[in-house]
């Protein structure tokens, strides 16, 4: 019980979520792990992955993008942002006062004529 209320007091505000620099965070690979070899390395990949990051993100997100939001019995948020443009599906948990990147994937194709 005690921790069920913990989860629903440090539960963040859907406003406090922002796609942008969520989606900016994830570009940059804030999220995958020191050792990965994708991850941005010494100030200069950083600087130009931090640009990259944002001059896709500002470009993707101009054209329009849907936010979903699901509530998790008052203890979580989900959230899935449709980025069109970048063939982008993206989603986050909200929890423990912090949003985290669960999983991004291209945009299926429909295939139903």
């Amino acid at each position: 019980p005690f921790l069920y209320l913990y989860m629903i007091q440090t539960c963040p505000s859907e406003a406090s979520f922002d796609v942008k620099k969520e989606i900016k965070r994830v570009l940059r690979g804030h999220h995958l792990p020191e050792d990965h070899p994708d991850k941005p390395k010494g100030f200069l990949s950083e600087a130009v992955a931090r640009m990259t990051a944002t001059v896709t993100t500002e470009l993707s997100t101009s054209l329009g993008y849907e936010v979903t939001v699901y509530k998790l019995h008052l203890i979580a948020i989900g959230i899935w942002v449709r980025v069109p443009s970048a063939n982008m599906d993206l989603y986050w948990i909200g929890a423990f006062s912090k949003w985290t990147y669960v999983y991004g994937a291209e945009i299926p194709d429909d295939k139903t004529d």
